[in-house]
């Protein structure tokens, strides 16, 4: 009996132990692998901005917006009180402000795509809303202008200022991307799946007709371009496409491919966002179960025209109604105009 009990203790020490090993072993890769993607993810190009409220032009109660010279588009709807901040009771929602750069590498020049991507925990969406990029706001500290020269004027801490002052958002985040790599991302995820009308097709290298192609990086590139068959706001609708084909493309990738794609897109990417901040992000997409994707632009047409300052064109908007639609969407889920797939 006093073998039996030695022989058992000594297999359940064993067992102990190989237990022990184990654990010591995964976490070891747990640690590699945490370290790895850690590194992998700061392989961004990063450039700081500031955090506080008042350099982003969050929660600016004394923010001058001079609409003037212009014929404010819908009539005034007036509320009771100030303009809404419809941030302040809104919880699981994170706003990244996405500025596509057509300008040579290194280089700001002006953001002529200007997207808000919001990952909406409470909803399960991700939104894409596009910026007109004509828009009629004021850039602090240079008055008013185009809402994509603020890119050029102070990079993306400026831009960031202005999306928020103006349209009452608490964007803290950016993501840059210059249009010349933008072929070099969706080249590396093996192209991206656009469905084009017989209009498109024919601005687009090596397409004659209407259907769904798996459109190459320069492709692709074309197809976000195509205005003059259209306007400026079919041409923000593209852009949205191919950030939403991008997405889906990734989602739908293997875990397992995501390392060596990351290795080749994020050096391509500029931004604010550190690893953890990505990490925390993507797992709140995975864990909360998020996989509708919705577009929408603003300023809406209902509420905006164009007109002629000074000689220049620039996208009109009803900022009041403007901050209530935008206000909704994005915080309360709230609109029936939302494109969804």
């Amino acid at each position: 009996m006093r073998r039996k009990e030695k022989n058992q203790f000594k297999k359940k020490k064993n067992a102990k132990k190989g237990l022990l090993i184990g654990l010591v072993i995964l976490l070891f890769f747990a640690g590699f692998g945490y370290s790895y993607l850690t590194n992998l993810l700061n392989s961004t190009n990063q450039e700081g901005i500031a955090q506080d409220d008042d350099a982003l032009g969050i929660g600016d109660t004394e923010f001058d917006y001079d609409d003037s010279e212009v014929e404010i588009p819908g009539g005034s709807e007036s509320v009771d009180g100030d303009l809404p901040f419809y941030y302040e009771d809104a919880k699981g929602i994170t706003n990244i402000a996405l500025f596509g750069v057509d300008a040579p590498v290194g280089q700001r020049g002006r953001s002529d795509s200007i997207m808000i991507v919001t990952v909406d925990k409470n909803s399960k969406k991700i939104k894409i809303s596009s910026i007109v990029r004509d828009s009629y706001v004021n850039i602090p500290d240079r008055g008013m202008d185009k809402v994509n020269h603020a890119y050029a004027f102070g990079g993306p801490e400026l831009a960031l200022r202005t999306l928020n002052s103006n349209f009452h958002l608490d964007i803290r985040d950016y993501a840059t991307v210059n249009f010349t790599t933008l072929p070099k991302i969706i080249d590396i995820l093996g192209g991206v799946s656009i469905s084009v009308t017989n209009a498109e097709a024919g601005q687009i290298s090596g397409i004659s007709s209407a259907g769904t192609y798996n459109l190459t990086g320069a492709q692709a590139l074309e197809y976000s371009r195509i205005r003059k068959i259209d306007s400026d706001f079919a041409r923000a609708g593209r852009q949205r496409t191919v950030i939403e084909a991008i997405i889906k493309k990734m989602l739908k990738s293997p875990v397992t491919s995501y390392p060596g794609i990351l290795s080749k897109v994020l050096p391509l990417v500029t931004t604010n966002l550190k690893s953890n901040d990505i990490l925390s992000l993507a797992g709140s997409v995975v864990t909360n179960g998020i996989k509708t994707i919705e577009q929408n632009r603003f300023p809406q047409e209902e509420v905006s025209s164009g007109q002629t300052i000074n000689g220049v064109y620039y996208y009109v908007f009803n900022r009041e109604q403007t901050i209530h639609n935008m206000g909704k969407y994005i915080y309360l889920d709230e609109t029936a105009e939302a494109q969804t797939e």
